[in-house]
This record gives C-alpha cells, structure tokens and sequence, in this order.
C-alpha cells in the first residue's frame, strides 16, 4: 500500500511541474520581446515604388532560412542602386507578429512566401507571389535569377 501512495504521490508532482512548465512556455510564447523596430512594416514601406516582402513565421525551419537569405542576395546583389535610393525595399515580416497578421489576408499568404508590391502613393497598387521559390530553393543560380526577374519586371511597372 505505501509504494502505491509513493507512486501516487510521484505521479501528482510529475504532474504539477509539466503544467507548470507549460503555463511558463506559453506565457513566453503569447509575449513577445519588443519588436526591432518601433514602425510597423506597412509604414516602413510607404516610400518605395517596389517592396519585397519576405513573409514568415515565428518558428522556421532551414529551407525556409534559405529562402530568406537567397532573397536577400538575389535583391542586394542585383539591385544595389535601387535599394541605395529606396525605391525598393527588402522586408521580412513576421506574420505571427499581433500588428502583422492582416498581411496574411491582404496577401492570401499559405506559406511563407516572398511577396512583389507595387506601390503607389504610400499604398499597394498589385502585387505577385513568387511561388516557384519553394520549387527553386535548391538550385540557388536559378533561385537567385528568377527573383531578379521578377523584380526586374516590378520595378519597370
């Protein structure tokens, strides 16, 4: 009978701390540490004729780091003069963000994906969705090319 309340005991506080743990992970997670910067994406855009936006979440995996940072080439390596005059823009967003997540409508995101838009006035006039990213992200010339022309073609209007 005593190693049965033992166990009973053991089986409680095992219990206790995993909930405890939990009720702390989520309180990390549901608050945030302040953002990087004070202006939300939109308003950071608002001068730009073409922004690409790199939309992800807060967890992301290796692939979806690579395309972040094949994008980022593919627009610094190929776009330096552009990006000096900011008439376009780099972005990664994080959609998981509370100020962000309408980007997920605006932009009918599934995924995280590497958004084209043109602006006009401070407010987006059309944008596309790079979907062959996913399909291009092992092949980084052709990755790297395919964003260039993409961005080519935005910027010429």
């Amino acid at each position: 009978m005593n190693i049965k309340r033992l166990l009973t005991h053991v089986l409680l506080i095992f219990v206790a701390v995993s909930l405890g743990f939990l009720v702390y992970r989520e309180s990390i997670y549901k608050h945030p540490a302040a953002p990087k910067s004070a202006d939300p994406p939109a308003a950071n855009a608002a001068d730009a004729k073409v922004v690409a936006y790199y939309f992800h979440g807060t967890n992301r995996c290796v692939t979806c780091r690579t395309i972040e940072k094949y994008s980022r080439e593919a627009i610094e390596s190929g776009f330096g003069k552009e990006l000096q005059a900011g008439t376009l823009k780099f972005m990664p967003v994080n959609v998981e963000e509370p100020g962000n997540r309408h980007f997920i409508q605006d932009y009918q995101l599934v995924t995280k994906s590497l958004v084209l838009v043109e602006m006009e006035q401070g407010q987006p006039k059309q944008w596309k969705n790079l979907d062959q990213i996913w399909t291009l992200v092992r092949d980084q010339p052709a990755f790297i090319k395919y964003v260039q022309e993409e961005v080519r073609g935005f910027l010429k209007g």
